[in-house]
């Protein structure tokens, strides 16, 4: 894959594939790797990414969605990397996103994890992340969902090369 020359701001927004999820989630009805699309496992493993489907829940996703908040707030450049881990918890690992672990996730990405827990579990920040997932819900139709020179771009996935061209573009 080609880089751009250009410096490039990654930023996660909340956006709730299932707003009326539970906060403990729903029990799936299998786990491991029969709960994975193969097309999503090929596309996963070309990269890097091991979906294992070892999650016995599908999650709810606002106190995750608060951890990239908090961790915009307090460090910018560092949430990109904790979208990182909470991917790998999840997809990999099987973790998930609550609690205990959503603090072991922001420690590994350097912040204090008792004070990233605390901010993910306020009903203010959380509500906050509500609000603006209610927001982008009224654009966004697929995810993963770009905005490209603070223009709404496309949604799903895409080939490297497509994205490179549309930063290439905007650039201009």
């Amino acid at each position: 894959m080609r880089l751009t020359q250009h410096k490039v701001e990654v930023r996660w927004l909340p956006f709730l594939l299932r707003p009326n999820m539970p906060p403990e989630g729903v029990l799936k009805k299998g786990v491991g790797l029969q709960n994975v699309n193969p097309r999503l496992r090929a596309a996963g493993a070309a990269v890097g990414i091991n979906f294992t489907g070892a999650c016995e829940r599908a999650p709810n996703s606002v106190e995750a969605h608060a951890l990239l908040a908090y961790a915009a707030k307090m460090a910018p450049a560092k949430q990109n990397d904790v979208q990182e881990v909470l991917f790998r918890h999840y997809f990999t690992d099987g973790l998930y996103p609550s609690g205990a672990n959503l603090a072991a996730a922001a420690k590994e990405c350097g912040f204090d994890g008792e004070a990233a827990l605390a901010f993910v579990q306020d009903p203010k920040n959380k509500a906050a992340v509500i609000e603006e997932a209610s927001r982008n819900a009224q654009v966004t139709r697929g995810v993963p969902f770009f905005r490209i020179g603070g223009e709404d771009a496309f949604s799903g996935a895409q080939p490297p090369d497509a994205i490179l061209e549309l930063i290439e573009e905007a650039a201009q």
